[in-house]
């Protein structure tokens, strides 16, 4: 019997986030890893000192500083979930894992923006310790936006809402209603979103039609009881605890010998009633692009959307192009890849049934976009983790 590994991860149990984590940890482990597992509440009170803990690896969250400032202490290797600065990852020398900010920054952008809004803010918090996720959604987001042609308002505030929750949704009041309306905004994750929800509805701006709120990480229970529902971009979780424990395995066995860093990208944006809206003023695009986002998913083409609106195809693409620079076939396309890209990373389905779902003609012509638009086929965003960037 191969020797056990005493493995400890050090994550935030009250969130999601990391329960997420754990289970990615434990599908690897059920596969026939010989570990034994240590996962406590709160892990640097239970573990106070690693150089008395006979230990071999750790899975720890780079969030908390309490831990990180441990990590010198520990003989083992170490996984660690999330990002630091590069002087802080070449003074400890330790591998990572962690979520492609960037590119869930982009998501919500480029979804906002095909709302037909011209006005968007991101909504951060105020810095504090490790928070270098909320800096590159942030600057992810500005420069995504201003990349469309837009501007982008920011909001970091000066009070943590956990310890003075009034006064942040006082600043959030006053903050949000200073914007031109109607705006898109992100907030950094789906906790501030429900914040943003709340200091819109004391403040009477009316949620997706003044103010269109997306959040991060889709917490099921936050977002279903926000007032609207929010809408949220899902990260992949079980993938990121999953590519960690693997990761740690490889270290402690001696097959890898130098850190690793891997980047899991999110797996879909779900769409919920405080982003379904389209804000333009021109009422023949208006209609237009209702008709696509409720027929996208079906066969239909230009000429639907025509008749739809009740005005030839060549006054319907004169509107489209004068209000967004682009065709309504480019509108549709657009819609269908976002179907076709949910679909293949939150589910199972065939290529041929993705396609039909997501209103492309055949699968053979959906690989063709998907290889025109992002320089690969659909198949590979199935593959090592829905294109698991690792360095």
């Amino acid at each position: 019997m191969p020797k056990l590994k005493n493995v400890a991860i050090l994550v935030n149990l009250n969130r999601p986030y990391d329960r997420g984590i754990i289970r990615g940890i434990s599908r690897y482990v059920h596969l026939g890893t010989p570990w034994c597992l240590y996962v406590e509440e709160e892990p640097v009170n239970k573990i106070p000192s690693f150089v008395a803990w006979s230990g071999d690896g750790l899975v720890l969250s780079l969030d908390d500083e309490r831990i990180v400032h441990t990590i010198p202490q520990f003989s083992g290797k170490i996984v660690g979930i999330g990002c630091l600065s590069p002087d802080m990852l070449r003074n400890l020398v330790i591998s990572t894992v962690k979520t492609d900010d960037q590119m869930i920054a982009e998501w919500a952008a480029d979804y906002l923006v095909e709302k037909g809004l011209q006005h968007f803010a991101y909504c951060g918090m105020r810095p504090r310790g490790l928070d270098k996720w909320n800096k590159v959604r942030r600057d992810s987001f500005r420069s995504r936006i201003i990349k469309h042609g837009y501007q982008c308002a920011v909001f970091t505030g000066r009070h943590y809402a956990s310890r003075k929750w009034s006064l942040m949704i006082a600043e959030l009041k006053d903050w949000l209603l200073r914007l031109h309306k109607p705006v898109g905004l992100m907030a950094c994750n789906d906790s501030q979103g429900r914040h943003v929800l709340e200091a819109c509805r004391q403040s009477d701006l009316r949620v997706p039609e003044d103010v269109a709120v997306i959040g991060v990480d889709n917490d099921e229970l936050v977002c279903e009881l926000a007032i609207p529902p929010l809408s949220s971009i899902a990260q992949s979780t079980e993938q990121i605890g999953f590519r960690a424990a693997e990761l740690l395995d490889a270290l402690m066995s001696g097959r890898r010998r130098h850190p690793g860093h891997i980047t899991v990208p999110p797996t879909c944006l779900v769409a919920r009633q405080s982003s379904d809206t389209v804000a333009v003023d021109d009422e023949v695009v208006s209609l237009a692009l209702e008709f696509i986002r409720e027929h996208a998913s079906e066969l239909v083409g230009v000429p639907d959307v025509a008749r739809h609106v009740g005005v030839s195809r060549s006054t319907l693409e004169k509107h489209f192009k004068c209000s967004f620079g682009c065709t309504v076939h480019d509108e549709f396309q657009r819609r269908r890849l976002r179907i076709a890209r949910r679909l293949l990373t939150c589910s199972d389905l065939s290529l041929q049934v993705i396609a039909e779902r997501s209103g492309f003609r055949s699968a053979h012509y959906m690989s063709a976009v998907f290889r025109r638009e992002f320089g690969c086929p659909p198949g590979k965003l199935r593959q090592n983790g829905n294109c698991v960037k690792i360095s």
